[in-house]
């Protein structure tokens, strides 16, 4: 009870958002609110002392009784203690800011061409971008599609990280579920994510592996995994072997999530409700962080009408408000820090260079400003780099054009880093 009256009197702002919710969690049902740990422990010894035999045994009994409450109330308060401890932490953290930093992106709509790569332009724009941030993350993707995927890391994915951590990037790498077979492998996947993480684990600044990409979102396969046989299954199966995979190797830099795609509507409760059921305890207990992947203005729930960055304010919170107060505690993880995984804004006709400017500015500020209140730990922008300047929307979604030139975004997303991570 005196770690609850600290915590109003100290932090009440807190209180209304994620440590209010670590406390409401931590409560028991079992010991009625109303009641001190005292009260409660004269009340149960009372009723055992009854029960019992003579004055020696009431005795005994009593002070067994009384030992038992306190080690259930102590157990309670440190079990609390440190999730509140955590959420001020998170609270009180500056963001940690990171990019996808290639070009080709997943479509809903028919893909377009890719313009070549170069890898110097690549990595010089990544250090404009970074400033002097010493925490940067990459954010990169590799897919599982067969069995024989688990066997080795793609040379072209190694030499990537290689080069990203010795220019003191940290990489956050994305373990897409994409499997050739028409009815799934869940199995295969799950050996696949032990495979990557004993793989990878050991290099101290690949930190966060993400285990499958939008398994919510059905009929984008291009984009989403959830348009494949078994995506909520590999989902959670994938969580728990990764996190089971770096205990064993004690790879304990390496943070393990998912994401989830801002929409709306019944299915994203049953989506929730289905990972904590079918979860159960040993999947809440390996997730480290959720993402939030939204993109105002571009996919999910349509922007009011008038002002842009009002309209990309109100949908961010909103995004917010229905993962952390709805949908986590559908699948038991209340207070995990949540992520903005994927946020972002094409370019292309009628969407103009200031546009994606405005979407991002107002999308980052709002964030910062909300991160104590719904415990967002991280941002990362979606994407670099153009796929094609000269092609569909789909394909300019870079702060840089596909020569690597920068739009105006790429200077506020720099300027933004610099200000607030």
């Amino acid at each position: 009870m005196w770690l609850l009256v600290v915590l109003v009197v100290v932090a009440p702002a807190l209180v209304s958002g994620t440590v209010a919710r670590a406390v409401s969690v931590s409560a028991s049902p079992s010991i009625p609110r109303a009641a001190s740990g005292r009260e409660y422990r004269d009340r149960v010894a009372k009723r055992e002392a009854s029960r019992a035999g003579g004055p020696a045994a009431r005795r005994r009994a009593a002070a067994r009784t009384t030992r038992n409450a306190r080690t259930l109330f102590s157990s309670r308060r440190m079990r609390l203690a440190r999730r509140t401890r955590e959420s001020i932490r998170a609270a009180a953290a500056p963001l940690v800011f990171g990019i996808y930093p290639g070009g080709a992106a997943g479509t809903v709509g028919p893909a377009g061409d890719t313009k070549p790569e170069v890898a110097d332009l690549r990595v010089g724009a990544l250090d404009q971008l970074r400033a002097d941030s010493q925490s940067f993350v990459l954010h990169l993707y590799d897919s599982f599609t067969r069995p024989s995927d688990a066997d080795a890391v793609p040379s072209w994915l190694r030499d990537q990280i290689a080069d990203y951590t010795a220019h003191g990037f940290r990489i956050e790498l994305v373990l897409t579920y994409r499997p050739a077979a028409s009815g799934g492998d869940v199995d295969g996947f799950a050996d696949f994510v032990r495979a990557r993480v004993r793989q990878l684990g050991s290099e101290r600044r690949v930190t966060h592996i993400q285990v499958t990409n939008e398994a919510n979102v059905a009929g984008a396969p291009d984009a989403a995994d959830g348009a494949y046989r078994g995506a909520r299954d590999a989902l959670i199966r994938g969580v728990i072997a990764a996190k089971d995979e770096a205990r064993r190797n004690s790879y304990d830099q390496l943070r393990i999530g998912f994401n989830w795609a801002y929409q709306v509507g019944r299915s994203e409760n049953a989506f929730f409700s289905y990972l904590g059921s079918a979860g159960g305890s040993a999947f809440s207990r390996a997730v480290d962080w959720v993402g939030l992947d939204a993109y105002p203005g571009t996919w999910g729930p349509a922007l009011p009408k008038g002002d842009l960055a009002d309209g990309v304010r109100l949908a961010t919170v909103a995004a917010m408000r229905q993962l952390r107060e709805t949908l986590l505690p559908l699948a038991r993880l209340s207070s995990v820090p949540m992520h903005f995984a994927e946020s972002g804004y094409p370019t292309g006709p009628q969407r103009t260079d200031a546009m994606q400017q405005t979407v991002l500015t107002a999308a980052v500020e709002t964030i910062h400003a909300n991160r104590a209140k719904y415990g967002v730990t991280d941002y990362r922008w979606f994407d670099l780099r153009d796929a094609d300047s000269a092609g569909g929307f789909e394909s300019q979604y870079g702060i840089t054009r596909d020569d690597y030139s920068a739009k105006p975004a790429f200077f506020a997303y720099r300027d933004l880093i610099a200000k607030l991570g």
